[in-house]
């Protein structure tokens, strides 16, 4: 069998094999996409709740620091009434106000933390909500991608199977400008000529270059498109 040969046979078992990947539509990228979301919204979610649990923590921490505050700051109060002088009674005021600086602050970073807080948890439901309606297409899609492939496994599995075993008698160098060639032109790397035509590209193949394709004799390439092109004897090339 020549080189042009299994090169027709390949580029069979190759359309073969793209026409049953197609069954399948766009549900393998679907279902791969829909699966990247999710493990994005997994994280942040994960993220999220750890930021929830870090703000009430601090919460907490500032509603204790304020009740401090606000203790001292009456048993001051309550001194004011005893202190017998004046630089006293100042030092006491002035202690005072440094705590009620310090209370202010502290109730101003509470209420920081509680607007983080409900941002935080609302984005959180969105997240989670997002993550469920996913969770549902992603498995009904699964599904729908699981049946398609079952339809077709058994034919699949066989023309890998001649292919590899198609492949392995043709060289390298050619078997690796097919694959090139096939990439560069949407899966279509061998055609016939077609009415002294590249049944590709349809350019005009010039006679001397057809005798040299019929003949068979060595790879032929389009000039234009470079795929590689066979003599089909059943085409009338009139």
């Amino acid at each position: 069998m020549s080189l042009i040969t299994h090169l027709v046979k390949l580029q069979e078992i190759d359309t073969a094999i793209m026409e049953i990947e197609e069954l399948q539509g766009d549900l393998p990228s679907r279902v791969e996409e829909l699966t990247s979301t999710m493990s994005r919204l997994e994280t942040a979610i994960t993220t999220g709740e750890a930021r929830l649990t870090e703000i009430e923590v601090e919460i907490r921490k500032m509603q204790t620091l304020e009740q401090e505050r606000k203790d001292k700051i009456a048993k001051l109060q309550d001194q004011l009434y005893l202190v017998k002088t004046n630089r006293e009674y100042d030092a006491l005021m002035a202690e005072i106000d440094h705590l009620k600086g310090q209370l202010d602050e502290e109730e101003m970073r509470e209420l920081e933390l509680s607007e983080e807080k409900d941002q935080v948890s609302e984005k959180l439901e969105t997240d989670k909500t997002e993550n469920e309606e996913m969770s549902q297409q992603l498995g009904t899609q699964k599904k729908e991608l699981e049946s398609r492939i079952a339809e077709t496994e058994e034919e699949h599995t066989e023309l890998v199977g001649k292919r590899e075993q198609l492949a392995g008698n043709i060289d390298n160098p050619n078997l690796a400008l097919y694959d090139r060639v096939r990439g560069a032109r949407e899966g279509i790397a061998v055609v016939p000529v077609a009415n002294h035509a590249c049944g590709g590209c349809h350019s005009r193949i010039p006679s001397q270059l057809e005798a040299v394709i019929r003949g068979a004799e060595r790879m032929t390439q389009c000039n234009t498109c470079r795929r590689i092109l066979y003599w089909e004897e059943a085409d009338d090339q009139s």
